[in-house]
């Protein structure tokens, strides 16, 4: 199996970073699990990463940024399992990571419009999670649930290419007053653990969506 760690906090280097925990202990958990799985990471914020921005020269001359564009549509269809790990920013998903994604979401690439609508271009086998961290509770705190537009969207965008199975995982309330940030490190590390080890087993695809 082919898995792809897309780290897209801008503080990437940053061990202390919650995101930055969850990976490493993704990465520990997949090399323990699957010590013969492939992994890739590729940290949305590190220069040495080109994820083209939408401007008018790429609107207007494609051509420069597709071999680009290519290369991460390749390397995303390869990926059997894909997690996404992102900070929330104001709400949404941090802007690198909506480059990516438009780099990727591309259309007779990954989606095609046909005269019934548009139809995901991949086969379904893919698993995605993903995984964010935020300050506030978006789950339970009524304050905050109508903003939770980031996994909605991350939803979506995965559905529109074909993929069926998508698991949201939360580090969540990190900045409340009274919060246990370590206690929900911990939490979402078990979520990760759990999830890794159904994800890497063996077993079919089932069929049907899973979009928890």
């Amino acid at each position: 199996m082919k898995v792809l760690i897309i780290n897209a906090h801008p503080d990437y280097n940053n061990p202390a970073r919650t995101i930055n925990k969850l990976e490493k202990h993704s990465i520990e958990m997949i090399n323990k699990l699957a010590p013969e799985d492939e992994i890739e990471e590729l940290e949305l914020y590190n220069p040495k990463n080109n994820i083209p921005e939408i401007s008018a020269e790429t609107l207007n001359h494609p051509e420069i940024v597709e071999p680009i564009q290519d290369k991460l549509i390749n390397q995303w269809k390869r990926s059997d399992l894909i997690l996404i790990m992102m900070p929330l920013h104001n709400f949404n998903v941090v802007t690198k990571l909506k480059d990516y994604i438009d780099n990727i979401f591309i259309a007779k690439k990954t989606f095609k419009y046909t005269a019934e609508g548009s139809v995901g271009l991949l086969d379904g086998h893919q698993k995605v999670a993903y995984i964010q961290s935020s300050g506030s509770d978006y789950e339970h705190d009524l304050k905050y649930v109508n903003a939770d537009f980031a996994p909605n969207y991350i939803r979506t965008i995965m559905n529109f290419m074909g993929i069926i199975q998508m698991k949201l995982i939360r580090a969540q309330g990190m900045d409340l007053v009274g919060s246990n940030r370590s206690a929900i490190v911990e939490k979402a590390m078990q979520e990760i653990t759990h999830y890794l080890t159904d994800a890497l087993a063996r077993d079919e695809v089932p069929e049907g969506s899973v979009t928890k």
